[in-house]
């Protein structure tokens, strides 16, 4: 595409977006959203933000050099090491991988799965090889990282606390008498089903709640297998 203005409303499009909500997204005021894809300014101070909103690279959106957002690849000379060899340059649209150590490795916890959750206590930190940073106050030995799995702790939008499926959650195994609103692991005595859920315990009845409108409480009997003292949530 050869000029500014076709090159951003094609990137615009592509994310699915209307001028308004690009500029929310990126801040750049839609009247200048819109000038700049009626090619009626000069001036690209924008662009840099609208790139960002687009996910597109901010160079082909300025000059037409290299991949657009609907190229998945492209071979590209490295710019920062004269002596880098050509690798590949995209988008990158999912989260990269976190950062991991060595087993053991100070203010780390082991990242592990959900039936390794179950048999925590047995198990214990050698039930993976994969530990990631833990920045919270927590029990050495006693915690661990867990991928949620399912949205029946999604929030709705807007809500402070949220934990979207996908996010990192940190469980201390130490902490199995929590306040009523915190989160808890429990094992839910009937099924003997893992659930993670926000502990409830109001004038004696103690009962879980998902954050999530659409799931249903549990109100049958449960034990907590310890608290959440911390989450990471990948950016957009």
């Amino acid at each position: 595409m050869e000029t500014i203005a076709k090159r951003a409303k094609a990137a615009r499009e592509y994310a699915k977006l209307t001028q308004k909500q690009a500029e929310v997204v990126s801040g750049v005021k839609q009247a200048s959203i819109s000038k700049i894809e009626r090619g009626a300014t000069i001036r690209t101070g924008g662009l840099l933000a609208l790139a960002r909103a687009y996910r597109a690279d901010p160079n082909w959106l300025d000059t037409g050099d290299g991949p657009a957002p609907w190229d998945p690849i492209q071979i590209r000379q490295a710019q920062h090491q004269a002596n880098e060899p050509a690798a590949i340059y995209r988008v990158v649209r999912v989260p990269p991988e976190l950062p991991y150590f060595k087993p053991g490795t100070p203010d780390t916890v082991p990242l592990i799965s959900w039936s390794q959750a179950a048999n925590w206590e047995i198990a214990g930190k050698h039930t993976t090889d994969r530990w990631i940073p833990c920045i919270a106050h927590h029990s050495p030995e006693k915690t661990y990282a867990l991928r949620v799995d399912g949205d029946s702790m999604a929030a709705a939008s807007g809500e402070l606390k949220s934990y979207p499926e996908g996010s990192i959650i940190f469980v201390d195994t130490n902490l199995k008498t929590p306040a009523d609103g915190e989160r808890v692991i429990a094992l839910v005595t009937e099924g003997g089903k893992l659930t993670f859920k926000e502990f409830k315990e109001q004038d004696g009845p103690r009962w879980l709640l998902p954050l999530n409108p659409k799931h249903e409480p549990i109100r049958t009997a449960f034990v907590v297998l310890g608290t959440v003292i911390g989450k990471w949530e990948d950016e957009d």
